[in-house]
């Protein structure tokens, strides 16, 4: 496990486990106590506030003072951890590191609920590689009809609700879909929305600026990050937002 990736799941854990042993967190994550508690110093350093009792194995939990109101929408979540990713994935920014830190502040400032629900979206939220010119052939620019859909998406992929919309596909036809919302894919400045057709019980990709007037519908389902993989052809390296990648 990259160490970014691992300093988010220990502050996960602390969130989820309201604390624990340090040796518990190091046979959790895979890694020594030595490791974990140099990760553990690492995030008192990035100003998260945890704290720690002497003794074996050591009572680690995120400190009183660890705020605790914090609340941001998926919008505000997805485009803060895609800006550290692409600071993250360009070496030459000399912030990049500073961005990283920044997500695991926040996401330690979250509450615990609202934490643990954002990083299960985050498993299903992929990132790729930048759009080819034909795939941009047809776009208009019209990044805020996906910025418009996120919070109905959001609240459909966290209750497990179906959306029903009408769609346009690549010749201009127009059709009435009926899907289950299991993720996202951002190959800025393209969003398509990964999920499966009810009807046809198959796997389906909707590139975002297609779809119009979504509505939650009555049929439920239960997230299933393999169908986001499904979708993802071969040949590149994906990266999902909550840590993770397949090529």
């Amino acid at each position: 496990m990259k160490r970014a990736n691992r300093l988010r799941e220990l502050i996960r854990m602390l969130q989820e486990r309201e604390g624990g042993r340090a040796d518990e967190l190091a046979q959790a994550l895979g890694v020594s106590l030595r490791t974990v508690r140099r990760d553990l110093a690492e995030l008192r350093a990035e100003g998260v506030d945890v704290d720690a009792s002497a003794g074996r194995g050591g009572g680690v939990r995120l400190g009183a003072r660890a705020p605790r109101a914090l609340s941001l929408s998926l919008p505000e979540v997805v485009s803060l951890w895609l800006a550290a990713q692409v600071s993250h994935g360009a070496a030459a920014l000399p912030w990049s590191s500073v961005a990283q830190r920044a997500v695991r502040q926040l996401l330690a400032a979250l509450p615990p609920a609202r934490a643990r629900h954002l990083r299960a979206l985050g498993q299903r939220i992929i990132t790729g590689p930048p759009p080819t010119p034909s795939m941009l052939r047809d776009y208009t620019g019209t990044g805020d009809a996906a910025r418009s859909l996120l919070p109905v998406l959001e609240e459909a992929m966290f209750a497990g609700t179906a959306l029903r919309f009408t769609y346009r596909d690549r010749g201009g036809r127009l059709s009435t879909r009926h899907v289950e919302p299991h993720g996202l894919l951002v190959q800025a400045p393209l969003w398509y929305l990964l999920g499966k057709d009810v009807g046809a019980d198959a796997p389906r990709m909707f590139r975002m600026d297609r779809i119009a007037r979504p509505t939650r519908s009555a049929h439920t389902f239960a997230p299933d990050e393999a169908v986001v993989w499904a979708l993802l052809p071969d040949g590149f390296a994906w990266q999902a937002l909550g840590g993770g990648s397949r090529s």
